[in-house]
């Protein structure tokens, strides 16, 4: 049968062909069609946006940043113009100039999350209702707000951006300026700010045997110890330093109070609206300030230079 055998002869001549010798099939050929579909395929991702840019943060008014402070705006927190420029609204220090720990690091911050100095607006807001609950005025606020977690229940607190002991301020001719250790200050009458860790800090640990008095502010305070009401005023330390030398003749600081056993050291936290989707990119702002060393460069500058304060034991 000639004919089948010639066919199964042509049958593998063509398969080694296709093996060839090495035994390596051959590639079929791609065309154009399949080749546009496959590029087609191959899709390079969108980079992922920046959620704390400037221009994708939820902020009060869009492209700009609104800060709160307290007013007073106490130095050495904020510092006064040489002079006020008119129609400010601010007594003592003012907010807008760059200038003190706390205009220092909020300009820091703003930076940071990419806002211009003309990209921020400032407003005045009382300490005493910002840390309660409800809808605020501002974006962020700084004005002494140290951390504490009964606080944080009903405003986020970020992370700190100063470290920070309570102190004693009192007048040099007094026998309170005579003490040397926390137990020596329960005889005397102390005073501090309503609803401040300050005056927290009196009433668990210091401890004192005449009821500490409460003052809507700290100038109150102040009032208070030149009238001869109270013996000594508890602030944070750097408060105490501005007291001591701008508000109190013969003024002196008693002494820089211990971190309560146990607890964490005191810091200052930016104060946000509970919940506030710009939480984490200001914690994220500060924590870049800090390795960069810009935050210890403003401490520095604001507050090292303001001189030491005896330690009470």
């Amino acid at each position: 049968m000639p004919r089948i055998r010639i066919v199964i002869v042509g049958f593998v001549a063509l398969f080694a062909a296709a093996c060839g010798p090495s035994g390596a099939s051959i590639a079929p050929t791609i065309g154009p069609a399949t080749q546009a579909a496959s590029q087609a395929a191959v899709v390079t991702p969108e980079p992922t946006a920046d959620p704390c840019a400037a221009a994708n943060l939820d902020t009060l008014t869009a492209g700009e940043l609104t800060i709160g402070a307290d007013n007073p705006a106490y130095p050495p927190f904020y510092i006064p113009d040489d002079t006020k420029p008119a129609g400010s609204v601010w007594e003592l220090g003012d907010p807008t100039n760059g200038k003190g720990l706390e205009s220092a690091t909020a300009y820091a911050i703003a930076q940071q999350l990419g806002f211009s100095q003309d990209q921020v607006t400032w407003v005045v807001a009382p300490f005493n209702n910002v840390i309660q609950p409800g809808p605020k005025s501002f974006d962020m606020y700084l004005t002494q707000v140290s951390y504490n977690a009964d606080r944080a229940k009903v405003v986020d607190l970020s992370d700190g951006y100063f470290d920070l002991n309570q102190a004693v301020v009192a007048l040099a001719k007094d026998q309170i300026s005579k003490v040397t250790t926390v137990a020596g200050l329960q005889p005397f009458k102390l005073g501090a700010q309503v609803g401040t860790t300050s005056y927290q800090y009196i009433v668990d640990q210091i401890k004192p045997t005449k009821d500490p008095a409460v003052y809507d502010t700290n100038d109150a305070a102040i009032q208070a110890l030149n009238n001869g009401q109270i013996d000594g005023v508890v602030a944070d330390l750097p408060s105490t330093f501005y007291m001591r030398d701008a508000q109190l003749t013969g003024g002196q600081i008693v002494g820089s109070l211990p971190t309560a056993p146990g607890q964490a050291v005191e810091h200052f936290s930016v104060l946000l609206d509970k919940g506030s989707s710009l939480t984490s990119c200001v914690n994220g702002a500060i924590a870049a300030l800090k390795a960069s060393g810009a935050l210890d460069a403003i401490r520095d500058q604001w507050i090292t230079q303001a001189g030491a304060a005896p330690q009470l034991q």
